[in-house]
């Protein structure tokens, strides 16, 4: 990928974890106000599975922003020594 397109693919990735950000907030708040206990059990669930959808994000955006960083000349290439 070239730089132009790894940038967008930054972009596309803090989009989406802006938006799981949001959602986990929102799951966070069921949690604590509703007064239904299968809500509150399901937005628990829901939760868990937004952070490990947000983990992921969080790799992909490592690994974009470290490609990003090789593209600019700004990362040396790895020795095997090291």
């Amino acid at each position: 990928m070239r730089e132009p397109e790894l940038i967008a693919e930054l972009r596309r990735v803090a989009d989406a974890c802006e938006r799981l950000n949001q959602e986990v907030t929102r799951a966070l708040e069921r949690q604590r106000f509703s007064r239904d206990a299968r809500e509150v059990a399901q937005a628990g669930r829901d939760e868990q599975t937004l952070l490990a959808e947000l983990n992921r994000l969080m790799d992909r955006r490592r690994a974009v922003e470290g490609h990003l960083m090789r593209v600019r000349g700004q990362l040396r290439p790895l020795n095997r020594d090291e």
